[in-house]
């Protein structure tokens, strides 16, 4: 008897300490800026002809940094693809796959706290800002843009379409809750208590009247398949859901899938 209660007091610290660390932990899981790189930007800037910095004030005094490429399309210039990243990413990652989206503009800017951006990364903040990124990429090429968010960005594209005209969003290994995919990973903790954070992206999808693109990676380790099927099944306007065979989390756009069924997309609606 004393062995079981042994036991069962070490489980329980064991517990306590898991629950401990999930809270006070829970921003450096969610959120993981790199430092910012000068040589990556130097070598982006001679790299992608054309490429301009994009600065955008925030509401509440921030100033966040990132990239645009215009293109032109006709007489104008072409509407902007605005990228929302995950949650580790840099804005100049995306920028380095610009060629393969030739039809479009493409604007990408780091979260607060990412990169030369300023501020402290939070949901109510990001979503702020996503919105203040996509109205500075509309007045810069003076047209609807389609957004892109991959994993946490693409909670940034769901309130993006949720709340503004877009030509289209694409939606990377997409979540209809960071709760529920928490919910997934440590499901022996009281994670809806714990967690501050929660990117609801149902009652968002629920309002969005966009055709939306969203694919899956069928052995996707992080953002399981079905939290995209749930997204894509809350999502109001016209939808596609694709999931990509063979692919994970972070290898997904690698796949010639991917590339050939977002350019498609993006031609399908560009206007």
């Amino acid at each position: 008897m004393a062995v079981l209660k042994l036991v069962v007091g070490f489980l329980a610290l064991v517990w306590i300490a898991a629950v401990a660390y999930l809270y006070l932990a829970q921003d450096s899981i969610l959120y993981q800026p790199r430092p910012m790189d000068a040589m990556l930007e130097t070598l982006l800037m001679q790299d992608v002809s054309g490429l301009e910095v994009f600065l955008v004030a925030t509401k509440d005094g921030q100033s966040l940094s990132g990239w645009y490429l215009p293109r032109r399309l006709g007489r104008g210039i072409a509407p902007a693809l605005v990228y929302f990243g995950g949650n580790a990413e840099d804005a100049a990652d995306f920028m380095k796959q610009a060629k393969s989206f030739p039809d479009v503009s493409i604007v990408a800017v780091n979260y607060r706290g990412f990169g030369r951006s300023t501020g402290t990364p939070g949901e109510a903040a990001l979503k702020d800002d996503a919105l203040a990124v996509y109205d500075q990429a509309v007045a810069e090429t003076g047209r609807a843009a389609f957004v892109m968010g991959r994993s946490l960005g693409s909670g940034m594209a769901v309130h993006v379409a949720a709340n503004r005209e877009v030509l289209g969003a694409v939606l990377i290994t997409p979540y209809d809750s960071i709760l529920a995919v928490a919910k997934e990973h440590y499901h022996f903790l009281p994670v809806s208590w714990l967690l501050r954070d929660s990117y609801d992206s149902l009652p968002d999808a629920a309002k969005a009247l966009a055709p939306a693109l969203v694919i899956a990676a069928n052995l996707d380790g992080t953002v399981s398949p079905e939290r995209a099927r749930a997204l894509h099944d809350a999502w109001k306007g016209p939808k596609r859901f694709l999931s990509v065979p063979g692919a994970g989390h972070n290898d997904i756009t690698q796949y010639p899938t991917y590339q050939t069924t977002t350019v498609n997309f993006l031609k399908e609606h560009l206007k």
